[in-house]
């Protein structure tokens, strides 16, 4: 394959659009890249073209991966006639780098279209629409012609089965070929004998091996070693080099993985080694300003090491681009939303709402800079960091404390919540002999300690929200609380139950009906839904900054509550974002945020900020919850320990339910999830390991449509409500005696079973309606009393008129789990909503759900996708084949 002939260059990127129709998973919904997607492709093209390197800064939303990017990248060379298309490495990339090409269908009648105009295979002809020819690429495209349609309608390739696509993970050993994926799915429907037999022969093995595949995308494991890269990159050495570096340092990219600036610094320094001079052009594409100063101080340190590939960066001089981006990760979206690209100008009203915590915490690290002992050292930043949280709490000190203990977190771990733990530790450095800064610790012991005290009936950042509350619900008017963390809007809404601060002594539950507690997740999926209220932010994360700054539905005004270091961070983003020209039309809120932010000429933004200092600092509740789990399930000789991706070790039993990933049953309505036993289970399988935030938004969707939950409760509270469900339900059936409603309710269950069914005896039935029996017992002893066959279940809630989403949670979080072992809440919980999340019987709950929401938590339970990479069983244990 003849390598592309040299192209005239621009000095400007030009636009890039992908200008082929394209459909999503249900071929009916039409999409279209994100705007910023587009940008990116273009700044890709610009520099394969003029061999410059630079940086892209996306904002305020970012990209979950960047695979679009060269797909669009790839569709301009095509329509320019260039059939080779562009070659595109990237690094770090996630396994799942082919997420969006794998939800992404180019219509087919386009694509033939545009291969019938540049094709090459008549003899004797030349085609002047084919400015880089590839003739095998024609049977590829033209394959496509014969492809039946099934019964559910047109076959439309995904993108990830037209572009070449190879990953190098960790302990690589060769590249792959990727013939075998390459129009994966329509292969079999390709009726024309020639078309498939030209397309096995020819097209497939040329297109789809490394050395010189066209439109290649290339990936490299963000867990490769050094020595993975260099020998992934030796490998590539004899073919035809990528024309563009792309080097991913997103949010996306970088949350776990500590070492991301040392790592792509040595994969420059593996990709000199094999290339020199010769190296292609480094596209870095970054979505927060300090990111930049980050890389750059890196930089310049390995230059100093004599890093030639660092050195040969940096002369570059790396410019910078900026490109709006209104998404929060996807690459596409459907055709018919639009990108609030311009904002009109709104009222927004910020306020800094930790001055006395700053103080305090200012005053500790003072302190803790002077000191040279390790240990002091970190007995102190963890003070720092506790007060930071504590005073960023929307709630008091009371509330957590009675969180934490119905959430069943172990005292050993509950005790991590409490500023008597960290202030023991103060007080041992304050009485050491050797410590020369005594008085100054204790006032800082003093003021925390007078924290704690004053926070037990509500933080200043509760207090001002209630004053908000009150401000803004008078006559008519509504308001939202917007929270960064599902914990933190659990935590608020407890406050505000109890809270009695309102002029003269009036309750919430006044105020309740004008007042919304959301997590900004669910508020962004409110897509199409009206906003008649006040937005009152209670921190700021990605999300809701890009809504602050970008949504056109924002009320005005709008309120924003921070931290001084968020206050700090937002102030050297802005000033950081104002300065590029890409931004313009993001002025007027932008300066609206900017004039209101105070100085902090003692704060140092090239050097001191990391992503903690943006969003509100919260407690985390992960580990205490977790540790439920654990040491529940420690005890349990079958559990198999399964070790995933991320390095976290989770214990199920063989005969529990798990739910695995497969992209190719997207269209189905679990999108891709399938349940499993975990006896089932193999080393490879992209398991489904529900995070808490995912619980905590399922739960907040599953309460907002309907389904009876209480908040931090166990079992006992869930069956309970079961019996007084169907005590209500059963006073109500005609009879004066309960054998007599038995019997009724007996008729009506056989006739709903129809003549197929075996009906269950009618005392049965009796037994079911008697849950009165158990009222006074201890949860030991009650039962549910329920139906244990699913059919008899179903019919007996029908006919008895229970609430269907209703049925489906008693069954789940009830009936089935009281039949076996009662398992840890935290795990038990996680387990119910992960089943009427993803069991196809779950579209009783679906349609209760908002579209927009259940497309929200699909696409957030993607993000809780681990891969297996080993399964540990019982010692003795075989597994059955």
């Amino acid at each position: 394959m003849a390598p592309p002939a040299a192209r005239q260059v621009s000095k400007e990127a030009p636009p890039a659009v992908f200008a082929l129709p394209l459909w999503a998973d249900d071929a009916t919904t039409s999409l279209k890249t994100a705007t910023s997607v587009e940008a990116l492709a273009s700044e890709l093209l610009h520099a394969a073209e003029t061999k410059v390197s630079g940086l892209v800064l996306l904002w305020p939303g970012s990209l979950r991966s960047l695979g679009m990017v060269h797909a669009v990248a790839c569709a301009v060379r095509w329509h320019q006639g260039d059939k080779q298309g562009v070659r595109t490495l990237v690094y770090p990339a996630k396994a799942n780098f082919l997420q969006a090409l794998n939800h992404a269908h180019i219509d087919r009648a386009a694509l033939v279209r545009l291969a019938q105009r540049l094709e090459e295979a008549v003899s004797g002809c030349t085609n002047s629409s084919v400015t880089v020819s590839l003739p095998q690429k024609d049977a590829f495209w033209f394959a496509l012609n014969s492809v039946r349609a099934d019964a559910s309608g047109e076959i439309h390739p995904t993108l990830a089965e037209l572009l070449p696509h190879f990953f190098a993970d960790k302990d690589f050993q060769s590249w792959k070929a990727c013939d075998g994926d390459l129009l994966r799915y329509v292969k079999a429907r390709i009726t024309d004998v020639d078309h498939r037999r030209a397309l096995s022969n020819l097209s497939l093995r040329a297109i789809g091996e490394i050395d010189n595949a066209p439109d290649a995308l290339l990936a490299v494991s963000w867990k490769a070693s050094e020595a993975d890269m260099q020998q992934c990159l030796k490998s590539l050495r004899n073919g035809r080099q990528p024309d563009v570096l792309l080097l991913d340092a997103t949010r996306a990219l970088r949350r776990d993985n500590p070492s991301w600036k040392t790592n792509i610094v040595k994969f420059l320094d593996c990709a000199w080694e094999v290339w020199r001079e010769r190296i292609p052009p480094v596209l870095l594409v970054i979505d927060e300003p300090h990111v930049r100063t980050q890389l750059g101080q890196e930089l310049e340190k390995r230059a100093k090491k004599n890093s030639p590939a660092a050195a040969w960066l940096l002369r570059s001089g790396l410019p910078v681009r900026g490109a709006i981006c209104a998404v929060s990760g996807d690459s596409l979206m459907p055709q018919v939303r639009p990108e609030p690209l311009k904002p009109e100008s709104r009222q927004i009203v910020v306020n800094v709402v930790d001055t006395e915590a700053a103080n305090v915490i200012e005053m500790l690290t003072r302190i803790r800079n002077a000191v040279t002992n390790p240990t002091w050292a970190d007995a102190m930043d963890a003070a720092a960091g506790y007060l930071a949280r504590l005073a960023a709490l929307p709630s008091s000190t009371r509330v957590l404390v009675n969180w934490l203990g119905e959430a069943d977190v172990p005292m050993a771990v509950r005790q991590n919540y409490a500023w008597p733990v960290y202030k023991s530790k103060l007080e041992v450095i304050r009485n050491d002999p050797t410590f020369g800064e005594r008085p100054r610790l204790e006032r800082v012991i003093t003021k925390g300690d007078e924290m704690w005290r004053n926070y037990e009936n509500g933080t200043p950042l509760a207090r001002m929200l209630a004053e908000l509350i009150e401000q803004r619900t008078r006559g008519t008017e509504k308001c939202s609380l917007v929270f960064t963390k599902p914990t933190a809007r659990r935590l608020a809404e407890r406050y505000f139950e109890t809270y009695d601060g309102y002029p003269e002594g009036a309750g919430f539950e006044v105020l309740r009906d004008c007042v919304r507690f959301v997590v900004s997740r669910n508020l962004e999926a409110e897509t199409d839904a009206p906003r008649n209220e006040t937005l009152i932010f209670v921190g700021l994360d990605e999300v809701s900054l890009r809504m602050l700054v970008l949504e056109p539905r924002i009320s005005s005004p709008a309120y924003v509550l921070l931290t001084r270091r968020n206050a700090a961070y937002l102030k050297a983003t802005i000033k950081a974002i104002r300065a590029l020209a890409g931004f313009a039309s993001l002025s007027s809120r932008l300066d609206a945020l900017w004039h209101q932010l105070p100085e902090f000429p003692d704060i140092d933004e090239y050097t001191l900020f990391k992503r903690g200092d943006f969003v509100l600092p919260t407690f985390s509740f992960e580990q205490g919850l977790s540790s439920v789990v654990n040491e529940h399930e420690e005890h349990d000789p079958n559990a198999w320990e399964l070790v995933l991706d991320s390095g976290a070790v989770v214990k199920r039993s063989p005969a529990a339910r798990a739910y695995l990933y497969d992209p190719a049953l997207g269209h189905t309505s679990t999108r891709g999830f399938k349940g499993v036993d975990v006896l089932n289970l193999q080393e490879g399988d992209r398991l489904f390991v529900m995070s808490l935030e995912l619980r905590e938004l399922t739960e907040a969707a599953l309460k907002e449509a309907g389904v009876p939950i209480s908040h931090d409760r166990r079992f006992e509270e869930d069956l309970r409500r079961y019996h007084r469900t169907v005590s209500d339900l059963a006073a109500q059936i005609p009879g004066t005696t309960l054998s007599l409603r038995a019997a009724h309710l007996h008729e009506a269950i056989t006739h709903a079973l129809g003549p197929k069914g075996a009906p269950p005896a009618e005392g049965t039935v009796r037994a079911w309606l008697d849950v009165d029996r158990y009222a006074g017992r201890s949860f030991d002893d009650a039962k549910p009393g329920a139906p244990r066959n699913e059919a008899h279940f179903k019919a007996f809630a029908k006919t008895l008129g229970m609430n269907d989403i209703h049925a489906v949670y008693f069954w789940k979080a009830v009936i089935q789990p009281l039949r076996g072992v009662r398992r840890a809440d935290g795990r038990r919980v996680s387990d119910v909503y992960a089943e009427m999340l993803l069991e196809p019987e779950s579209t009783v709950v679906h349609r209760r759900l908002r579209p927009e929401v259940v497309k929200m938590l699909f696409e957030r339970a993607k993000e809780n996708i681990h891969t297996v990479e080993a399964i540990r069983k019982p010692q003795g244990e075989v597994k059955n084949e």
